[in-house]
């Protein structure tokens, strides 16, 4: 399996789909964060603001890069030959699921170190949100992002289509954002751990503020406190589906036709 991980993380690297791809979404990104305070704000205010918009790119992104990492041999049949020359199905997924979690979690770490290091490094961070509090969520969202990437690494296998999976990917992921917005204002249920973008949305919802002081200027200050209960069941929920999905794909792929 070390062998297929190599492999596919050599050819992420040199995927000039995904490249084009990174650089329409980084030139997005320097766009949308330079227009709201990039270098103007300070690390604690930036992140407030900045990590509202990231809830609905993350999970675009994370299907994005899991279905052309995951399906692009098994729409060719690469990974057809890889089964017939002796690897094992749990390789052949398993081998993908990683590389997947190495290339998605390397590239959302990035961007979020951009969010976080350039404001701070310039401007300092200030008071709008506390270390503390920041890093309460950065460790909460990992594990969702987990959970999105056990999902679409199943469904790709599923459908054994990159292209399938990264249309899904896109009208899914706003169709999912809908659903949620709709049943929060129009049926007033609220759901959180429920699905991943629900949790996503809670987790990254910094709307609720209040005026503060510091250094003579007046500060948005964001009041997004972590319930410990909320906690718990958002990790309960990320890692126990995430894994359902993770090994309910690869239950179903190892008793699939390889032709």
């Amino acid at each position: 399996m070390t062998n297929i991980i190599k492999d596919m993380l050599k050819q992420t690297r040199r995927d000039k789909l995904l490249w084009l791809g990174a650089i329409y979404i980084g030139a997005m990104f320097a766009t949308v964060f330079i227009d709201n305070g990039l270098f103007s704000d300070t690390g604690s205010s930036f992140f407030g603001f900045s990590m509202q918009s990231m809830s609905i790119m993350i999970p675009l992104i994370l299907g994005s890069m899991a279905a052309r990492i995951c399906g692009a041999d098994l729409r060719d049949k690469t990974a057809n030959y890889e089964l017939l020359f002796g690897k094992k199905r749990w390789e052949v997924y398993f081998g993908r699921f990683i590389a997947s979690f190495i290339a998605c979690f390397t590239v959302m770490t990035l961007i979020f170190a951009v969010i976080i290091v350039l404001p701070t490094s310039l401007n300092g961070w200030g008071a709008s949100l506390s270390a503390r509090n920041t890093a309460a969520h950065m460790a909460l969202l990992y594990p969702i992002m987990f959970r999105i990437l056990c999902f679409f690494t199943a469904f790709t296998f599923l459908c054994r289509n990159d292209i399938i999976a990264f249309v899904v990917a896109i009208v899914g992921t706003l169709m999912m954002f809908v659903f949620v917005f709709a049943m929060s204002q129009l049926a007033d249920i609220e759901l959180t751990w429920h699905l991943a973008v629900s949790d996503l949305m809670h987790l990254m919802d910094f709307s609720n503020t209040t005026q503060g002081f510091e250094g003579g200027k007046d500060i948005t200050v964001f009041k997004a406190p972590i319930e410990t209960a909320a906690a718990v069941r958002s990790l309960i929920a990320s890692f126990g589906i995430g894994s359902f999905w993770l090994f309910g794909g690869y239950m179903l792929f190892r008793k699939s036709d390889i032709s």
